[in-house]
């Protein structure tokens, strides 16, 4: 049976050593975190922790969930390196880049939430 995308979408904040994760969308032309839509079937907590795999092509380990309203953020700890190639370009911020595809106020909003979730974890 295949998987179909739900209504719902996620995405991953992923820090490691205080710097978090994000990956070029060049179909964007922008930085974003990864994420996407949950298939069916799965859990928010599933459906993100797939989309930072197929996106950045690391492992996370989801810390907190926060409901924006319109999608679901999860704090989480950057894994180890997946093997394959990931989907886009991966790099690791210590603030958040000009070039963004998405609401930077939202980035200004969730990336401090999530660093200080995943403090000391």
């Amino acid at each position: 049976m295949t998987q179909t995308d739900t209504d719902e979408t996620v995405y991953t904040v992923a820090f490691k050593d205080g710097r978090f994760l994000m990956v070029w969308n060049p179909k964007r032309n922008g930085w974003e975190m990864p994420g996407g839509h949950v298939k069916s079937g799965e859990t928010l907590d599933e459906g993100a922790v797939r989309e930072f795999a197929e996106e950045a092509g690391y492992a996370v380990r989801i810390v907190k969930m926060r409901d924006l309203g319109y999608c679901h953020v999860f704090a989480a700890v950057l894994g180890d390196k997946l093997p394959g190639a990931p989907e886009m370009r991966v790099e690791l911020f210590d603030g958040i880049p000009e070039e963004l595809f998405f609401d930077r106020a939202e980035y200004e909003d969730v990336v401090p939430w999530a660093r200080k979730e995943t403090s000391g974890v």
